[in-house]
C-alpha cells in the first residue's frame, strides 16, 4: 500500500496519517518496532531515499514489514526524489505514506506515485467557508458542540489554517474541559486574533454576488483594520477583469484562452476565482454601473465626503445588496 497526501490542510492530513497507522498496524500502532516516521527535513539523515527503502525492506520479529511515513516530503532533495522515483517504479510491496504540502503534477515522482499507489488531496478550506469547516470538524474531533458565532469568531481570528484552529480549540478545552458547549464568550476569552485580511479576499464573493458571504467578509475586514481604499481598488480592478472576461467569452473564446489573453493564470482566475460562474451572475450594464460607482466611491473616500467606517461599509455593501 502506497499513499501520497498532498495539500495544506494540515489537520486533516494528520488525521489521515493516524487512520493510516491504525488501519495498517492496529494494536501495534504505538510499537516503535512496527513503524518508522521519517522527516525529509531531518539534517541527521544523509539520504531520506536510502532510509525509506531500508525501512520498507526491514522486518521485525513481530511483523513481516514496517509501516513507513515520510513527513514534509516536498522538502526532498533532488537526488532523493530521483532515487525514490526509480525505486517506486518497480512497484515495491510495502506499506508507505508520503505527506506533501505540494507536489508538481507534471513531475515524475507524482506520476509514479499515481501509477503505483493512491494520491489524496487535502486542500485548505477557502476563508469564506472556514466557519462551516469548523462547525463540522470540532464536534466530530473533540466531541463538543460549538456555537455558530464561535465558529465565525475562530474563522475571523485564525484564518483557514486548520491545524492552528484545532490547536487553539484544544487550548480552550484544556482551560475549561467540562464545558458543555464551546461558546463565543469562551473562545473570545482565550483566542487572540492572529490573521489579517488581504483586500483581494473580497473579490470572489463579490463576483458570485453572494450577499451573505460578501457582507460578512466586508464587515470582518473593517473590524480587522483593513482600509476602505484598497478594498475599493481591489473590487474596481476585479470588476474590470470580469467585464473583459465576459467580452472575450462572448466571442466564443474558452475560459482558459480568455484568462491567458488577459494575462491571468487559468487555475487561479477560473478555478479558484470561479470567473465563468461569476460572469454568469452579472449583466454587462449592471457591472458597468458598479465600476462607475467604485470610481466615484474612491474619490468620495479620498476627498473626505465618505469618511466614516460605517458609511464606507454601507456604500460597499450596496454594490451587491440590491
Amino acid at each position: 500500500m502506497i499513499i501520497a497526501l498532498i495539500g495544506n490542510d494540515d489537520f486533516s492530513k494528520d488525521m489521515r496519517i493516524e487512520k493510516f497507522l491504525q488501519d495498517t498496524l492496529g494494536d501495534r500502532k504505538d510499537d516503535p518496532m512496527a513503524k518508522q516516521i521519517l522527516f525529509a527535513t531531518d539534517p541527521n539523515i544523509a539520504s531520506i531515499a536510502e532510509s525509506v527503502i531500508t525501512a520498507c525492506d526491514s522486518v521485525s520479529m513481530f511483523s513481516p514489514e514496517q509501516t513507513v511515513v515520510v513527513r514534509k516530503a516536498d522538502e526532498l532533495k533532488a537526488d532523493d526524489t530521483r532515487e525514490l522515483t526509480k525505486w517506486l517504479s518497480h512497484k515495491p510491496n510495502c506499506t508507505l505514506l508520503f505527506e506533501f504540502s505540494k507536489l508538481d503534477g507534471r513531475g515524475e515522482l507524482y506520476k509514479t506515485l499515481k501509477s503505483v499507489g493512491e494520491i489524496e488531496k487535502f486542500d485548505e478550506p477557502p476563508q469564506y467557508k472556514m466557519a462551516d469547516w469548523i462547525a463540522a470538524a470540532i464536534p466530530s474531533h473533540f466531541n463538543k458542540a460549538i456555537d455558530r458565532d464561535a465558529c465565525y469568531y475562530l474563522a475571523d481570528a485564525l484564518g483557514n489554517k486548520t491545524k492552528i484552529v484545532c490547536e487553539e480549540v484544544e487550548k480552550v478545552l484544556m482551560y475549561d474541559p467540562n464545558c458543555k458547549k464551546i461558546t463565543l464568550d469562551l473562545v473570545k476569552s482565550m483566542v487572540v486574533p492572529q490573521r489579517k485580511n488581504a483586500s483581494y479576499e473580497i473579490n470572489t464573493p463579490f463576483g458570485l454576488r453572494d450577499v451573505k458571504a460578501y457582507t460578512r467578509l466586508l464587515n470582518e475586514m473593517f473590524r480587522n483594520g483593513v482600509e476602505a481604499v484598497p478594498i475599493v481598488a481591489s473590487l474596481y480592478y476585479y470588476a474590470i477583469d470580469l467585464l473583459n472576461f465576459m467580452t472575450l467569452t462572448e466571442k466564443k473564446m474558452s475560459p482558459a484562452d480568455a484568462a491567458k489573453a488577459m494575462g491571468k493564470n487559468d487555475y487561479v482566475f477560473n478555478k479558484l476565482g470561479r470567473a465563468p460562474e461569476c460572469a454568469r451572475r452579472w449583466s454587462k450594464p449592471l457591472l458597468c454601473r458598479v465600476i462607475r460607482r467604485l470610481s466615484d466611491l474612491d474619490y468620495e473616500i479620498k476627498s473626505g465626503k465618505c469618511s466614516t467606517k460605517i458609511a464606507q461599509e454601507l456604500a460597499l455593501a450596496a454594490l451587491v445588496v440590491r
